[in-house]
């Protein structure tokens, strides 16, 4: 507050108070009138105080000492320190001969030890016991523990950070970034051996997430062999504790990484869970990374597409290759031959068989009106549509399918085309149809152009346009790719003739050639996407979880009128591989959306089933499955990374503990916490207009003056 403010209002209070007192009807003796303007003095001068906004400011200057914050790797992979995959002992043993290093040179120091995997351990440890070390973490995440020690201590005087761990981690980023950039030198030490060791392990398992019942599923098997050159070995593929396949291989002399070409056919659809192994040879350093799980989703079968062509063309002979490229599609042609004939035989005589029809320039002008007929009426019925305009459509023919079916419909007809681009609108860019890997509106611009019938299309008002043209760089709000959902129904139109143009891209262009392939298969995937009415909807948040993590599942409840519920009873049953139960109760976490963390669960696969009620009123019920993969993450690199906690140290600032010469590292440590005591002043404000002291002062104050004046026979 300005001096000269204080001042102003001390005055202007006295004058106040003088000039009311300088005269009183009746006469007062002089020491009364005093009384009087002194408190009205003290009560305007207090008024005018608070109107300025007093501030009241404490500032406390407090010495911290340096912070070391001592971080410790609790991850799986120290037990291979020694050799063997469960010598707690050893690794423990190893650390201790670390930490003993830590109190001389950090003398004068506040030593806070943190434990680390994937995350930092909730509670910092006044002291630690290398004995308390579970060794069990199944991730290990270098640079959150970094990031998160920096965040956690960023009120105390951190000097130092010294990271123990054997430098292999498995999630998160490369920690030599967060290095580069840390505020405070980070010193290392590394546990485990460095020696390269005798080891066969799954390195990778590349498989599609997706099959289907009676198809052949490959699999391919990367096998990373060190140091035991002229072994044969045995990968093997197993599910349910039987093997389906196997494959032997020899291993070649030196380190190497050998393939195995396994496949499976599955038999039944759902959560399907196979295990990869490997022979075990005795002079390994673990046997923990010899096998790896994969699950894979079993589909009871192919989108089966009937594809109707007007007659054979360009077009068609594009659409088919299209549509072809994609493994999860079952393409049954019918071509035009003559009126009422196709090439391929009688058109099918049911079309409930099928999952989505495919117009590729249908109806042409000898096209069967009966089978129009049919096709327009599966269509009402539920059997999605996807209608695509080639040179050979008769657009006035249209008309018998299209009426309540298709998103578009033909007004004014014209037989003339001109070439446009395909330009994605605002509401195509959000539309799942074009989440299309690189499909930004330059690349699309940059495919060659389509021919764009002259027609005068109209849209009814449950369409959306996801693409219009653009003619000679002039976009224009004509549809050239438009959808529709309508209750059960689904359709959508493409009215651009030549993408037979898109399948033959020239090498400039050769990095877009995947877009169209792409493009029809979102197409045919949102067409026969499931319509997900349920008023119990409860799922695991993914399908597989690693070993040692906590297992989630979200839901969501409904009533009739698909309104939220948000007071429901969510019981969920959990299904352990060996048939044991666990009743488990979700958590509300309001509108209708609910929660459950089962902790981590034991390698397997797991069935679940939940309940809903709310009170006596039953609501509905769901079901499903997810696996519990092994914990091989952490085996997956036997032996310690040195080179890695070397350059974090480095790039920090640090320097590396050599256990043959720790006095180097004692004497860098103390110098650099040397003097380190830091004086924080911590400033707290205090607004004098809400004490309520003065509030109380300053009526007090009117008070007696009241009192004062009434007992003088003042007015």
């Amino acid at each position: 507050m300005s001096p000269w403010l204080l001042a102003a209002s001390f005055f202007a209070a006295g004058a106040a108070a003088i000039w009311l007192y300088r005269r009183t009807t009746p006469a007062l003796p002089r020491g009364k009138r005093i009384v009087l303007g002194a408190l009205r003095f003290c009560a305007l001068f207090f008024i005018l105080l608070l109107l300025l906004e007093p501030v009241l400011r404490f500032v406390r200057h407090d010495e911290k000492e340096p912070v070391v914050a001592v971080l410790i790797d609790d991850s799986a992979s120290l037990r291979l320190a020694s050799g063997a995959d469960t010598s707690h002992a050893v690794a423990q043993a190893h650390i201790r001969d670390i930490l003993q290093h830590i109190p001389p040179a950090a003398r004068g120091a506040d030593v806070r030890y943190i434990r680390f995997g994937s995350d930092l351990d909730a509670n910092e440890l006044p002291r630690f016991e290398p004995d308390s070390l579970a060794l069990n973490a199944f991730r290990t995440n270098i640079a959150q523990a970094l990031a998160s020690t920096e965040e956690r201590l960023r009120g105390d005087n951190l000097r130092a950070v010294m990271l123990v761990s054997d430098g292999r981690y498995n999630t998160g980023r490369n920690p030599l970034y967060v290095s580069e950039r840390y505020p405070v030198p980070v010193f290392t030490a590394v546990v485990g051996d460095t020696l390269r060791r005798q080891d066969i392990r799954v390195q990778r398992v590349l498989t599609n997430e997706v099959a289907y019942v009676g198809a052949e599923l490959p699999i391919e098997v990367g096998i990373r062999a060190e140091g035991m050159g002229g072994h044969r070995i045995t990968v093997s593929l197993a599910a349910d504790g039987e093997t389906i396949t196997s494959q032997t291989l020899e291993i070649p002399p030196g380190n190497a990484e050998i393939v195995a070409d396994l496949s499976v056919t599955p038999e039944s659809e759902g959560l399907r869970r196979y295990t990869v192994a490997v022979t075990e040879l005795p002079d390994e350093v673990t046997h923990r990374n010899n096998r790896e799980s994969l699950t894979v989703r079993v589909l009871s079968s192919k989108r089966r597409i009937l594809l109707v062509a007007a007659a054979p063309g360009p077009d068609v002979a594009a659409i088919r290759r299209l549509l072809a490229r994609n493994a999860a599609f079952e393409v049954s042609p019918f071509v035009q031959k003559s009126a009422g004939a196709f090439y391929e035989g009688a058109f099918p005589a049911s079309l409930a068989d099928f999952d989505v029809v495919v117009l590729a320039g249908y109806p042409g002008r000898v096209s069967d009106e009966t089978v129009l007929r049919r096709i327009g009426e599966a269509a009402r019925e539920g059997i999605p549509v996807f209608f695509l305009l080639t040179s050979a459509t008769s657009i006035p023919r249209l008309g018998i399918i299209s009426e309540d079916v298709l998103p578009v419909e033909a007004g004014r007809v014209r037989e003339d085309f001109m070439e446009a681009a395909f330009q994605t609108t605002p509401a195509g860019n959000h539309h799942p149809v074009m989440h299309i890997s690189g499909g930004d509106s330059e690349a699309w611009s940059a495919l060659p152009p389509l021919e764009y019938s002259r027609t005068q299309w109209t849209l009814p008002p449950d369409a959306q346009v996801l693409a219009t043209v653009s003619v000679r760089g002039i976009d224009l709000p004509e549809p050239l790719l438009a959808v529709r959902r309508r209750a059960q129904h689904r359709a959508a139109a493409l009215l651009g003739a030549g993408t037979w143009r898109w399948q033959n891209l020239p090498e400039d262009l050769s990095r877009f050639e995947q877009l169209p392939a792409e493009l029809f298969a979102n197409i045919i995937q949102w067409l026969t996407a499931f319509e997900d009415d349920r008023p119990v909807r409860i799922y695991p948040v993914r399908d597989v979880f690693g070993g040692g993590e906590s297992v989630h599942l979200s839901g969501q409840v409904y009533d009739e009128s698909l309104n939220p519920v948000p007071d429901a009873s969510v019981e969920i049953r959990l299904i352990s591989p060996d048939g044991v139960e666990f009743p488990y109760l979700m958590q509300a976490i309001g509108s209708g959306r609910y929660t459950l963390d089962a902790g981590a669960l034991p390698e397997g696969a797991y069935a679940w089933s939940a309940t809903v009620h709310r009170g006596e009123e039953s609501l509905g019920s769901d079901r499903g499955e997810f696996v519990v993969g092994s914990l091989t993450l952490e085996y997956r690199e036997p032996g310690a990374d040195a080179a890695l906690m070397r350059q974090v140290a480095q790039r920090s600032g640090g320097v590396l503990l050599d256990q043959s010469r720790p006095e180097s590292f004692i004497e860098v440590l103390s110098s650099h916490l040397e003097g380190a005591s830091d004086t924080i002043s911590q400033t707290t404000e205090e607004d004098l207009r809400k004490h309520p002291a003065f509030l109380l002062l300053i009526i007090a104050l009117l008070a007696a003056e009241w009192f004062f004046r009434k007992r003088n026979g003042m007015v």
